[in-house]
């Protein structure tokens, strides 16, 4: 299928160009002391905090990575390409509280979190698990990322992303992947995993990320750097000033992965929006996150990266109207656009702060609807079906016809909760709303849910590091 196009060429080198003139006249802040070092010996002028990039070595280096790459899962059936035409959905990411319709809005835990992962395991959807998917705030900070890290790799056999708080827990992530999927030097030619390190707007790095993001690279972990400009905010309230800024800051992030590690993987990551100028907020259900969806995959494009985008997201607090609309929005505005990697594709409410159970269902049946436009159609001779027309006729029928029962099941999506049938037979099964019937079978999918059998010895391994590292205590019934 043919990609949205929102920007024609000569309008993507204008954003390519003014970004650059930023980069180099404006600068970036690192606030990381070594970061600054690597930029100075690469010929960038530094003064203070402030680093300003020549032209010149943004387009040198931002050449060396590669237009797609694999991550390795440890089921080698549901390895993932990022890149190319290919297009991959991870759920939810970064949320402190969870809703449900039983207990509605309360801080998440761990058992959240361990939820989560076997939802996206159980997705047929959902191509990838981990990461932040709802902050377990039951343990203690300094232990949540190597926790949330076990849970991933124990309860899912998919592809997931690492975790990026600071240098000290990079380190200690690569360390605890390694004891699953063999040594760090096997795993920079089959990474298992990925990482998203993101600027501060505008014009900005922060000195933790910075030092996750250089430990990544230097191990070869495949980075996912992004920025987030609000428009009117942190960013020009134009959508095209806003992309110039995202822009810089993307570039500015890939030129270091380059100077560290030459031709590591990296994705071009912008999820920049508008503020809701109302109150002051983000809003990432705005049309303006739509546009710069689009011209995030499309700038992936010029550059011949990997793109990544957010998805199904919403401003709504309940899973509304507001909230299908919102969402599906996004989702299939991400898709059309030909994004490679889809973050929160299910299950996030109120801006990024809420991971919704029923809402994950929900979100999971858009994706299922956006992976079957994507699929596209063949105009052949035999699937534009003249010959079938004739048999049929005028004032025939097709339903009871033997080729749509041989090929109905494989050419319309089946939908997993969607209601379909007439106001009676509904009425007969209860007059469910399409948030209870997610609720069902959200806690149905949980209690069919099979664990997918990572080995003893592994998971011991695993354990007993993760144990000495932080001492935590993975909490009974974990």
């Amino acid at each position: 299928m043919k990609y949205i196009e929102y920007f024609s060429q000569a309008e993507l080198e204008a954003i390519h160009t003014s970004s650059l003139k930023v980069l180099e006249s404006v600068g970036i802040d690192f606030l990381h002391e070594p970061a600054r070092k690597v930029m100075a010996k690469a010929g960038c002028k530094v003064d203070g905090n402030r680093v300003f990039i020549p032209p010149k070595l943004v387009e040198t280096q931002i050449a060396k990575p590669p237009a797609e790459f694999t991550l390795y899962a440890r089921n080698p059936e549901k390895s993932v390409v990022i890149g190319g035409d290919n297009t991959v959905y991870m759920p939810c990411y970064g949320a402190p509280v969870v809703n449900t319709l039983d207990d509605g809005r309360r801080d998440s835990i761990l058992n959240d979190y361990i939820n989560f992962v076997k939802l996206t395991h159980c997705s047929p959807n959902q191509d990838m698990t981990g990461g932040l998917l709802a902050e377990p705030n039951d343990i203690p900070h300094e232990c949540r990322g190597l926790e949330m890290l076990y849970a991933a790799i124990r309860y899912s056999d998919k592809p997931f992303m690492g975790i990026a708080l600071n240098s000290e827990v990079a380190e200690e992530s690569i360390k605890a992947v390694s004891i699953v999927f063999g040594s760090r030097e096997s795993m920079v030619d089959k990474p298992p995993f990925v990482s998203i390190l993101g600027s501060r707007s505008p014009l900005s790095y922060d000195g933790s990320i910075l030092a996750a993001l250089m430990t990544y690279a230097e191990a070869g972990i495949p980075l996912l750097v992004s920025a987030l400009s609000i428009a009117g905010a942190t960013g020009p309230v134009n959508m095209e000033g806003a992309l110039v800024v995202q822009n810089a800051e993307v570039l500015a992030g890939i030129t270091l992965t380059q100077l560290i590690r030459e031709g590591l993987p990296v994705i071009y990551g912008g999820q920049s929006t508008s503020a809701a100028m109302r109150y002051g907020t983000l809003s990432v259900g705005a049309p303006e996150m739509a546009i710069n969806t689009s011209a995030t995959a499309q700038l992936a494009r010029f550059y011949q990266l990997p793109s990544r985008s957010g998805g199904a997201i919403t401003d709504s607090k309940v899973c509304d109207a507001q909230a299908g609309s919102e969402s599906m929005m996004g989702q299939l505005t991400a898709t059309l656009s030909g994004v490679n990697f889809v973050l929160h594709s299910a299950g996030i409410l109120e801006t990024y702060m809420v991971a919704c159970y029923e809402k994950f269902i929900l979100d999971d049946e858009i994706c299922g609807v956006c992976k079957r436009i994507k699929k596209g159609e063949q105009i052949t001779e035999d699937r534009l079906s003249v010959d079938l027309i004739s048999r049929v006729g005028p004032g025939g029928e097709y339903l009871t016809n033997e080729h749509t029962f041989k090929n109905f099941r494989s050419e319309f999506y089946q939908p997993l909760i969607e209601e379909r049938s007439n106001y009676a037979t509904w009425q007969r099964s209860g007059a469910l709303t399409i948030e209870k019937r997610a609720n069902a079978k959200w806690k149905e999918t949980l209690a069919n849910y099979t664990e997918p059998g990572l080995p003893e010895d592994i998971e011991r391994d695993l354990r007993q590091f993760v144990d000495s590292k932080k001492r935590c205590i993975y909490p009974e019934g974990g």
